[in-house]
């Protein structure tokens, strides 16, 4: 298996599941991750072991929802 390659600003998600994650910098075998976290209305950042983590694709369609919902 190859180790998946980040660059910042690239969504990820735990493998294990949980809430997408944006990379915000990259060390030598972890990432560092920012994340919004909705029950205590802040941003939480975090390194993690890039092993635990995988590319995650977002839906285009549902982040157009999503801002048009947020302009009504």
């Amino acid at each position: 298996m190859t180790e998946q390659t980040y660059t910042p600003g690239d969504v990820v998600t735990l493998k294990s599941g949980g809430p997408a994650l944006t990379v915000t910098r990259l060390l030598e075998a972890e990432i560092e991750v920012v994340w919004y976290a909705d029950a205590e209305e802040v941003f939480r950042k975090d390194v993690l072991p890039i092993v635990a983590v995988t590319g995650l694709e977002l839906d285009e369609d549902v982040e157009d929802e999503e801002e048009e919902e947020d302009e009504e």
